[in-house]
């Protein structure tokens, strides 16, 4: 049995290699997603500039010295007492204490903590030089109060240690003018533009890998256990067509061999899925509403019949039948009156101008489950593959209903149809899960609303090859409008 025949469990613990991120997917997505990052870097940078020059307050340093000296004696040597170094220190240290920095905060009207974050004094153990930095706001203020700090510590020291260990302090560079020193505008600058970058790369990161969305057709593959027969790419130019929240609805494609290539490809890789058994009676579904599989399903048929096959639709979603409007036929007299016993296989079939034959689904009915396993439809398809060369079945969503999964069970095969823009990865899986359930023959995925990239089959990026095309709605007073 193939790989896609086996339980999705089975794939996923077989494939699980393909889930690691390998250093070229990341490359791939962030050239991808080029424009987003730099977007995103951009603003943040933006946002460094406006911090930088408008909300950072600038810091002015003003810097000044002075010289412990020490008392000598007649013959020139050093007089005992307190050994130098540790005078040194000490005189270092009486800079920023509370003694000597109160008249100095009193009379700029600060607090002594404020002065005190403001000030850094350096010395070393080899040298009587001590050093004193100021920092504020305000270049004049700053070189200020470097000088009231030094003469308010000269009048302590004068007043008290001077006289002890006859020694004194000489100023050997006044406090200069502030000079600016921070914010470092281009360290600043580069920090918020590397920042941006990282940013941008993250933001990109989530949106791809961890995203509850399918990225691509392997990702869509690998997770689901199946392999893709079709694929559509999204076709934005109709959302912009279209106005916000408004209803959006499908048109079958016009006939010609380039706009039904999509549709031959679906086709061929259906019939060479297997070529022992031909699938005869294919259905449709999907997880979900809006996934588009009533619409590709009715461009299937007409791509069918446009390449001499024989074919007949039946419209099996009786709680919201669409078939009846792409081929403009009557809803009237469908498969329900059929197994009721009121019409009969001809009054039913209805020829349409696209050489598909359709079978509406009728007048609506409180249980279609008893109409999907009613002897009479049973019979019905029979006779149909007798008489067509393909059946094609459209039923609800899987998570809609438990319609589908009953239908299948009369099937050659099934196509699950998935939206990638859409639809999530957890329902995807349940639908597929439920179809599995009760044993059905799922011939592949089809991706409608897809994201292709540049590295994928160039055919894809054809204006051609979107998904099912999109129009305005029927007109105001056709009944039951629905949403595809």
């Amino acid at each position: 049995m193939s790989d896609f025949g086996r339980s999705r469990e089975c794939i996923l613990e077989e494939t699980k290699n393909d889930d690691v991120i390998r250093l070229g997917d990341i490359f791939h997505v962030l050239w991808k997603n080029i424009i987003l990052i730099a977007i995103i870097t951009a603003a943040v940078f933006v946002c460094g500039i406006v911090y930088t020059f408008a909300i950072a307050e600038p810091t002015y340093s003003s810097e000044s010295s002075f010289v412990v000296t020490l008392g000598v004696d007649e013959q020139g040597e050093v007089q005992q007492g307190l050994p130098s170094s540790s005078l040194v220190t000490t005189v270092a240290q009486l800079v920023t204490q509370n003694i000597v920095l109160e008249p100095v905060a009193t009379a700029n009207d600060m607090t002594i903590g404020e002065l005190k974050d403001m000030i850094t004094v350096s010395s070393t153990g080899s040298s009587f030089l001590v050093n004193v930095t100021v920092e504020c706001g305000d270049p004049e203020l700053a070189q200020s109060l470097n000088n009231e700090i030094i003469e308010s510590l000269q009048a302590y020291y004068e007043s008290g240690l001077a006289h002890t260990y006859d020694s004194g302090i000489i100023v050997s560079s006044p406090a200069s003018e502030g000079v600016y020193t921070s914010p470092n505008k281009v360290l600043y600058l580069a920090i918020f533009l590397l920042g941006g970058l990282v940013v941008g790369c993250i933001a990109v990161y989530i949106k791809e890998f961890c995203s509850t969305k399918f990225r691509n057709k392997n990702d869509i593959e690998n997770y689901l256990g199946a392999k893709v027969v079709g694929l559509f790419v999204d076709d934005k130019s109709k959302d912009k067509k279209t106005e916000p929240n408004a209803r959006r609805y499908v048109e079958l494609v016009k006939p010609s061999v380039r706009n039904y290539e999509p549709y031959n490809k679906l086709f061929t890789n259906i019939k060479y899925s297997n070529v022992d058994n031909p699938y005869r009676v294919i259905m449709i579904t999907s997880s979900q509403e809006r996934e588009l599989k009533s619409s590709t399903l009715g461009n299937f048929a007409c791509c069918m019949a446009y390449n001499n096959q024989k074919v007949v639709l039946i419209d099996m979603d009786m709680r919201k039948p669409i078939q009846h409007k792409f081929f403009k036929v009557p809803k009237d007299k469908g498969i329900i009156e059929y197994v009721g016993g009121s019409c009969t296989k001809e009054d039913i079939i209805k020829h349409t101008e696209y050489g598909v034959d359709v079978i509406t689904a009728g007048k609506q009915v409180i249980n279609p489950v008893v109409i999907i396993e009613s002897a009479g439809f049973k019979k019905l398809l029979a006779e149909l593959v007798e008489r067509y060369d393909y059946v094609l079945i459209d039923t609800p969503p899987v998570l809609a209903c438990s319609d589908a999964c009953s239908i299948c069970k009369l099937c050659d095969g099934v196509i699950f149809n998935v939206a990638m823009s859409d639809v999530k990865k957890k329902k995807a899986a349940a639908a597929m899960q439920s179809l599995r359930d009760v044993d059905a023959n799922i011939i592949g995925i089809n991706v409608t609303k897809a994201r292709v990239d540049k590295q994928d089959d160039y055919y894809y990026n054809d204006k051609y090859y979107t998904s099912p095309a999109q129009a305005e709605g029927p007109s105001e007073g056709e009944e039951n409008k629905t949403e595809v």
